[in-house]
């Protein structure tokens, strides 16, 4: 019965000192601190594309004037943030482009995988030519 209770409280002490251990060497709070500005920061910025850009399409606008619109507009809001500059843009088209699609996707013609692709790269292309 000694021998028993010993094994399981050396086990137990192993699994401390080895969880101990992973959380001095990852730090995790720098971690998720990071991952969570910038995933705020996109869904935020997202959130507020797709709701300008919608509007836009169903006050009668095209799909070219919307995303001017909507580009101009949000780069005038996010652009005071200090992080909108390094936010990363591939993962901002791709969040807009689902909000899009499930919005407004009918009316400009896009759905499914293929409709956020098109979107998300004419996203991409749109702001590329806004920021030159």
């Amino acid at each position: 019965m000694k021998t028993l209770f010993k094994k399981i409280n050396l086990r137990l002490f192993a699994f401390i000192i080895l969880i101990i251990s992973t959380l001095f060497i990852f730090h995790t709070d720098e971690l998720y601190a990071s991952e969570s500005v910038d995933s705020t920061l996109i869904k935020k910025a997202s959130r507020s594309y797709t709701k300008k850009f919608c509007n836009s399409i169903g006050f009668g606008l095209s799909k070219e004037s919307s995303m001017n619109f909507s580009l101009k507009e949000n780069n005038q809001v996010f652009n005071k943030r200090k992080n909108f500059k390094n936010i990363n843009k591939e993962a901002l088209a791709e969040e807009i482009a689902i909000g899009v699609i499930e919005k407004c996707g009918y009316p400009i013609k896009l759905s499914g995988e293929k409709g956020i692709m098109e979107f998300k790269n004419y996203y991409l292309s749109k702001d590329k030519e806004s920021t030159e």
